[in-house]
């Protein structure tokens, strides 16, 4: 059970110390933007393109596309859904474009990775890696579309950082082309940056909604149904068409990564676009502490 704890301390500890800054004014909500452009625009670009580098390989690509197929489709299903029960709430604007991206992407980097490799083994990351070939490719290209006005998609929106660094990545990674070393490691400090400037933002923004006393929003509980029910209700039924993926190991990834909250940068992207910031900062750290709960209680049973 401690080893199924671990991952989950070691985050909410970045996450306290990240709330401790907050109210010792280390931190400030204006510093927390400034860092949220940095990590969305230097670091997680970084960290993206390393991901797709070190771990993807041809023989890789081939035993494991079906993370990949998956996460795009259920980006793609949970769009749809969220598209429809926006409505219900009656979401316009910039409101609607941050719902709909909370509700279609998962943490697939950030949370997975240090659970899946304290469980299985760093050489299992690499499903969590295809998984955010998929659902990644979906999110920094329709979904960050979101929070712009405008076409939805065109070829320059598509021709984003996030979205070049991915396929560059998965290319190099392909063609296993060596980039020189001092590159790397420059590459890898920067995106070894990302995951604990993550953690002290959301510690930050914990904090200021209990200062603030907001009361969660209806719509918080649509991101809630999407992220941790509906989300995981489509890998079970996957399961049912894959058999490949039900060796023991391979199902329990499978079902963790389509159980992730909503993908922390939301909030720092929300923030860098000028959208609905109350409900992007609401939308990933409510379901994130849920899933803090739930996952290792899920987990603990498989």
């Amino acid at each position: 059970m401690l080893t199924i704890l671990n991952p989950f301390i070691m985050l909410l500890l970045l996450i306290a110390l990240g709330g401790y800054l907050y109210k010792t004014k280390l931190l400030t909500l204006d510093f927390c933007r400034t860092l949220s452009r940095l990590v969305v625009k230097v670091t997680f670009p970084a960290m993206l393109f390393l991901s797709m580098y070190k771990n993807v390989d041809l023989a890789t690509l081939r035993q494991g596309w079906i993370f990949t197929a998956i996460g795009l489709g259920t980006s793609i299903l949970l769009a749809i859904t969220a598209h429809f029960s926006a409505k219900i709430f009656g979401l316009r604007g910039m409101t609607y474009g941050t719902y709909q991206i909370l509700c279609t992407n998962g943490n697939n980097i950030f949370l997975p990775v240090p659970i899946i490799s304290a469980l299985f083994g760093a050489p299992y990351v690499v499903y969590a890696v295809l998984f955010e070939l998929g659902a990644g490719s979906f999110y920094w290209s329709y979904g960050v579309s979101n929070f712009r006005s405008g076409r939805r998609l065109s070829l320059k929106r598509l021709m984003n950082l996030n979205m070049f660094s991915l396929f560059l990545g998965l290319i190099l990674g392909l063609a296993e082309l060596q980039i020189p070393s001092a590159l790397f490691g420059a590459m890898e400090i920067l995106g070894n940056i990302t995951v604990g400037s993550a953690m002290l933002i959301i510690g930050a923004l914990v904090v200021n909604l209990f200062e603030r006393r907001l009361k969660i929003r209806p719509e918080v509980w649509g991101v809630v149904v999407h992220r941790l029910v509906l989300s995981p209700l489509v890998g079970v039924i996957a399961l049912a068409f894959v058999p490949f993926v039900r060796s023991g190991e391979l199902e329990t990834i499978l079902l963790v990564m389509m159980s992730m909250p909503p993908l922390v940068t939301t909030a720092l992207v929300a923030s860098s676009f000028n959208a609905d910031e109350e409900l992007a900062a609401m939308g990933v750290v409510i379901p994130t502490l849920l899933s803090f709960l739930l996952l290792p209680i899920f987990l603990w049973l498989r």
